[in-house]
């Protein structure tokens, strides 16, 4: 069984800096889990822990259906694939892939049989006898992929096994990955800081900042629902629009309201934030969610620059203090540096966030 358990793990190192914090996370046997976040928040650290390679400083770490934390890395059944390839040069794409079971004593009938499954599986078959150096980037990473799942583990550990290709290459290597997980159907912990990558690859994403878990949930809720402003602002391309201001009684119920901004929230949203009028929160909502054009609550806001992305047109748009982007259609909603546009926003799709804690006071679970 390939099922990973985290139950309140910590790691504090010995000059007192805390990289991960009481963090539960239990991953099903066959499971493609994605740990995401920027640079520093303990995504790589807790891969570290899992495998072994980092001791933890509290809690425990159950791969099947036993506890490793005591366990040597050899022993835990799992596989690594790291950023950097850490390809032997002088050996050819085969002897690479069979290195490791030949440490481990395997017979040269079995490691035969293993290398030429995985070989097919990745592609690799007519590449078997080139070294390293005659490889592409792309090649490279497969061939690492290919000695992690000649082992045949339980679980597979990928800590940003992309970040040396170039963006074209990157897309091609995460189809790769999504296939070989569909068929093998075995665990998988991925971590990266690219949300896009987390978006795309994973089964459910684990966002995490300063050691801790922010939200866990399959991509379209955590996009659609985000726990807190830092997920809301972290996921998504463009990011959400965030504006701050105070919530106040209006004849329509409740309103947000700040520096030229009066909208009046949904009835459902006024009813979730029953008892905060009066109080500072922050009000969320994606570039898709508005629109340039006339109507209830429209914002007067001026165009500083637009970014033309093929189906979609990126309006970087100032109005006050406030700075936002809305997406259009471009052959619907031509708009150019310095014009003056009216905005409408859908506010059905608006978050409301806590100032202070940044928690998600409309969050539908």
């Amino acid at each position: 069984m390939g099922n990973v358990a985290v139950n309140g793990v910590s790691k504090q190192y010995d000059n007192g800096y805390v990289a991960v914090k009481d963090f539960n996370l239990n991953i099903a046997d066959g499971e493609f889990m994605v740990l995401v976040g920027p640079s520093g928040c303990g995504k790589s650290t807790m891969l570290r822990m899992i495998a072994g390679l980092e001791e933890i400083t509290s809690g425990t770490i159950g791969i099947g259906e036993r506890v490793v934390n005591d366990v040597l890395p050899k022993d835990r059944d799992i596989a690594m694939v790291f950023q950097n390839y850490a390809l032997y040069p002088h050996m050819s794409v085969a002897e690479n892939m069979a290195f490791g079971l030949k440490l481990r004593k395997f017979t040269k009938i079995e490691i035969n049989r293993r290398v030429d499954a995985v070989a097919k599986i990745l592609g690799l078959e007519l590449l078997l006898k080139r070294k390293p150096k005659a490889l592409s980037g792309g090649q490279r990473q497969r061939v690492a992929m290919g000695r992690a799942m000649v082992r045949e583990p339980s679980v597979f550990l990928f800590d940003e096994p992309l970040s040396n290709l170039d963006a074209k290459m990157r897309v091609e290597m995460r189809k790769e990955i999504l296939r070989l997980h569909r068929r093998i159907s075995a665990t998988m912990i991925y971590v990266t800081h690219d949300q896009v990558e987390a978006m795309t690859l994973g089964d459910r994403i684990c966002v995490m900042n300063e050691g801790a878990i922010e939200q866990v949930g399959v991509p379209t809720a955590i996009f659609e629902h985000p726990a807190s402003l830092f997920v809301a602002r972290f996921i998504g391309t463009p990011p959400m629009n965030v504006f701050e201001g105070v919530l106040e009684e209006d004849e329509d119920g409740l309103a947000f309201v700040s520096g030229g901004i009066h909208w009046s929230l949904p009835n459902e949203k006024a009813v979730m934030l029953n008892g905060y009028g009066g109080r500072k929160v922050c009000l969320g909502i994606r570039p898709r969610a508005l629109r340039l054009g006339t109507g209830t609550g429209a914002l007067e806001a001026t165009v500083e620059v637009s970014e033309m992305l093929g189906e979609e047109m990126l309006h970087h748009l100032v109005a006050g203090d406030h700075r936002f982007i809305v997406s259009a259609n471009p052959h619907e909603a031509a708009a150019y540096s310095k014009d003056a546009v009216a905005v409408v926003a859908d506010l059905s799709a608006a978050h409301v966030f806590d100032a202070e804690s940044g928690i998600n006071l409309t969050l539908v679970n």
